[in-house]
């Protein structure tokens, strides 16, 4: 797979060399990261959280300039 367009060291895609499977292990490792947020989350403000992910979530998915690291809710 060549060198992703966006700000990711090289080798960051790992060793998927088919799309596909790309995509599916970057959606099982979003899921996971967002139930961790929501059993911390002492109040939980579905309002508050479909702001982010319709916001800078997905600003910072489209920014090729953007840290690996995404923002925090």
């Amino acid at each position: 797979m060549p060198q992703s367009k966006f700000k990711r060291p090289a080798g960051f895609e790992g060793i998927q060399s088919d799309p596909e499977e790309s995509y599916r292990a970057g959606y099982q490792h979003g899921v996971r990261v967002m139930l961790r947020h929501l059993e911390g989350e002492k109040h939980l403000d579905l309002e508050r959280l479909t702001k982010w992910v319709n916001g800078d979530l997905t600003s910072w998915r489209h920014d090729t300039q953007a840290e690996p690291i995404p923002p925090a809710p």
